[in-house]
């Protein structure tokens, strides 16, 4: 299982690059949109600092506008760039016919496990089951993520099954317990995570427990500065 960032902070990739949660990184127009700069210069960033796949998303609606729009940002790196297309019907267009040009694809906003139908015979690398966004509407996909992962196991066991929107700790531990092969952090989630308030709470009330003992006894336990 790996984990991929979800962001387009050049920043936050790398201080999550440093404690290996950054597998890979995928973008999207709002993520690009937050930067306030030349998006393409982004993504070229992006992929200078990241070892893994990097989701550059298309903005076109049509299929063939996102057929062109496809070639185009592969050839910001052709061998990190995923293009990121819709679950539409445009998009599963734009799917099919850029897999038999070998490209490698990360279907986005999946929202139902039989959405992969169509995919049988279509060589997506990623499928992104959204688990999040659909709980700001009262619903939840938790149930449906090992449906999903039955499904393409069934269908096409090629295509990596990427949980994304994760809002919470227990969002990722439903996704990693119930076999996602890929979960796309945004940084916010995991500085909750590691933000634990009985975590950090814990850490106040050793320390003040030690700050109680005399200075010249704690030094000889602590480093020497």
């Amino acid at each position: 299982m790996k984990f991929f960032l979800d962001t387009a902070s050049i920043e936050q990739i790398s201080k999550w690059k440093k404690f290996d949660l950054v597998h890979g990184v995928t973008t999207n127009p709002t993520l690009l949109s937050k930067e306030s700069s030349d998006p393409v210069k982004v993504i070229k960033e992006i992929c200078k600092i990241v070892n893994g796949d990097v989701s550059a998303q298309v903005t076109e609606r049509n299929s063939k506008g996102m057929i062109e729009q496809a070639k185009f940002l592969r050839s910001i790196d052709k061998k990190k760039i995923v293009i990121k297309l819709p679950c539409t019907l445009d998009g599963i267009q734009a799917a099919r016919f850029l897999s038999d040009k070998n490209y490698k694809i990360n279907i986005t906003l999946g929202f139902d496990p039989a959405q992969i139908s169509t995919f049988k015979n279509i060589n997506i690398s990623y499928f992104s089951f959204i688990i999040g966004r659909v709980e700001d509407f009262g619903d939840s996909n938790i149930s449906n993520i090992p449906l999903l992962k039955l499904m393409i196991k069934k269908l096409n066991p090629k295509i990596k099954f990427l949980a994304a929107s994760i809002r919470n700790s227990s969002q990722l531990l439903s996704a990693a317990t119930n076999g996602a092969d890929v979960i796309t952090v945004p940084p916010t989630t995991w500085d909750k995570i590691y933000k634990n308030k009985y975590t950090l709470d814990g850490e106040k009330s050793f320390m003040e427990s030690w700050e109680q003992l005399p200075n010249d006894v704690r030094k000889k336990y602590e480093i020497k500065k």
